[in-house]
């Protein structure tokens, strides 16, 4: 009998709820300046879509969706044909001043704008690594809200692995050299390279059982938060198992590899300290944060200890035109040279990064930045339009410019500069 009743109450509730339903879905075009060769494509094509649901309940329950969905018409591989991510799905419970969520989250980060020291936690899709995606993990998180304080903490049973880029993506050097930041060894790869995934390694566990704790503290006059975590490392780190020729044995080792190279992705449990804070005056806002990252094992296979540090200053000022907003921030990271692929880490070693975002009028926003590294020469422009057509339709359109000696790792990327357009409808 109880059973029975409470099947009629939970049938009563959900006749009652609220639903809300949004989203956004669209062609998307993105166009490196290479040429195509062995099957490795020059465009990007597909549509990409992302979906929320949000329900809420007569009593304290909550069900939240948000899954994000890519497609590329053009990849030959499966990895990359069909890419998906449930940032969030989950259930929430509000109870005796608790919020109680559980299944796929993506935890709030707050952080400098440009680059967010303090995203230590998720784990990341990869096949453009230059600008990755935050995956959703899922476990249990419990909150609690005290004034201008919030506490949080997330469990997670089995961390998301990150998505590599396929076999065949452009991202895997095709010319030249790996991009390792090793100072007494250059691996060489042969034209028409290949390569070829083999089966992960998984060091203590390190999938396993990820816990995150927060403390963050909001006012009118200062913010900050401070993270601790336990868990998988989100960069990817990628083992080399290849037969290669000794070329050269001075200034620095060089090897030159067969095809196909094999890559082994090496999975491995680290422990983060991270935090961030916001100083506003007025139109002024002064931003900062920083990491602390330490592998829990002792395998002459994983990094060591590496930090990150970044100061900013962000000021808006208000134009005819709209609200204008500029960023300027200096990042500073430390770390050990590292022998194994690592694709785009090091281009912020000791860097500088500018963001501008100006509108023209109510329907167009340009938006322009970039990152200057002032230890390895190079540098990444970026340039984007959004143009707002009708209340559901918008476009938009943005560019790509890498450049950097041939001797750094961004100088291997130097001729993937890249243009893409994407229409947008939104409901």
């Amino acid at each position: 009998m109880k059973s029975l009743l409470f099947i009629v109450i939970l049938f009563h509730s959900a006749a009652w709820a609220q639903w809300k339903m949004g989203g956004s879905s669209g062609p998307y075009i993105n166009a490196f300046q290479f040429s195509p060769r062995n099957n490795i494509p020059a465009q990007k094509i597909g549509i990409q879509l992302d979906v929320k649901l949000d329900k809420k309940f007569e009593s304290d329950w909550r069900l939240r969706s948000d899954t994000w969905i890519r497609t590329d018409f053009n990849s030959p591989d499966t990895v990359e044909k069909f890419q998906w991510n449930l940032k969030n799905l989950y259930f929430q419970k509000k109870s005796g001043g608790l919020t109680y969520r559980l299944g796929f989250q993506t935890l709030s980060i707050d952080g400098p704008d440009l680059v967010n020291p303090a995203d230590v936690i998720h784990s990341k899709n990869w096949i453009d690594p230059s600008a990755p995606v935050t995956l959703g993990s899922a476990g249990l998180s419990i909150s609690q809200e005290s004034g201008s304080w919030n506490m949080e903490l997330f469990y997670v049973p089995s961390q998301t692995r990150p998505v590599l880029p396929g076999e065949h993506s452009p991202w895997l050097p095709r010319e030249n050299r790996l991009p390792i930041e090793s100072v007494d060894t250059e691996i060489r790869i042969p034209n028409d390279v290949n390569y070829q995934y083999l089966s992960p390694t998984e060091l203590d566990d390190a999938t396993k059982h990820s816990v995150t704790a927060k403390i963050q503290y909001k006012s009118d006059s200062f913010e900050s938060q401070l993270i601790y975590y336990n868990g998988l490392s989100q960069s990817p780190f990628l083992l080399t198992e290849v037969n290669a020729t000794l070329i050269a044995v001075s200034p620095k080792q060089i090897l030159l590899v067969d095809s196909p190279v094999k890559l082994r992705p090496l999975y491995y449990r680290h422990e983060a300290v991270a935090g961030t804070f916001v100083l506003p005056f007025e139109s002024w806002a002064i931003r900062g944060g920083f990491n602390w990252l330490k592998p829990k094992q002792s395998d002459n296979r994983v990094p060591g200890e590496t930090s990150m540090a970044v100061i900013g200053i962000e000021k808006n000022i208000e134009t005819s035109w709209g609200m204008v907003t500029g960023i300027v921030e200096h990042v500073r990271q430390k770390r050990l040279d590292e022998n194994q692929i690592s694709f785009l880490r090091s281009v912020m070693e000791d860097a500088w990064t500018v963001g501008l975002r100006f509108p023209w009028g109510d329907e167009t926003t340009f938006l322009v930045g970039g990152i200057y590294d002032r230890v390895g020469r190079s540098s990444v422009y970026k340039g984007a339009l959004t143009h707002r057509l009708s209340n559901s339709w918008s476009i938009e359109a943005g560019a790509q410019y890498l450049h950097g000696p041939s001797d750094t790792l961004l100088g291997i990327y130097r001729r993937y500069d890249s243009y893409q357009f994407k229409a947008l409808y939104s409901w």
